[in-house]
């Protein structure tokens, strides 16, 4: 059995890696921690940068660091756990490649945070968690806020 557990990095996403991954280790399941590069951030940036554009593939470097200090993050975690524990780092719009990836690895659940963004964050990039939820063929598990095992 298999718990795919999302994450960005944020705080809300650590307590979303937290909850799975001790909801990983009652079930005896192995968790795959995935990281989307957000092709949206990239679009905002170069947007933003029209004039030179020079700074993107820093920018994507960046995204990636971010994703790998993320992942670590979750490994730790489940190496804590003494849960089994694959990475993978994804590059596109989140929700979609969430779904993409756990249809192809067929989890038991799909755990994310909720980030909670503000009205102007969640127009311009949407409310992940939420699209998620919408259109995953799995049960999704959205951990908010402080939650206890």
């Amino acid at each position: 059995m298999k718990i795919l557990i999302a994450t960005d990095g944020s705080k809300n996403a650590g307590k979303a890696v937290d909850y799975g991954t001790r909801v990983a280790a009652k079930m005896g399941a192995e968790v795959l921690g995935v990281y989307v590069i957000n092709l949206k951030s990239l679009e905002l940036f170069a947007l933003a940068h029209h004039d030179s554009i020079t700074g993107y593939e820093e920018e994507n470097a960046k995204h990636r660091r971010e994703g790998e200090e993320a992942l670590e993050y979750l490994a730790s975690q489940c190496k804590q756990a003494d849960v089994k524990c694959s990475t993978l780092i994804a590059r596109g719009y989140p929700a979609d490649e969430i779904i993409k990836i756990a249809e192809k690895e067929k989890p038991a659940m799909i755990v994310v945070g909720s980030l909670g963004k503000s009205n102007v964050a969640h127009m311009l990039m949407g409310s992940v968690s939420e699209s998620i939820m919408r259109k995953a063929p799995f049960p999704v598990l959205v951990v908010r806020g402080d939650v206890e095992l």
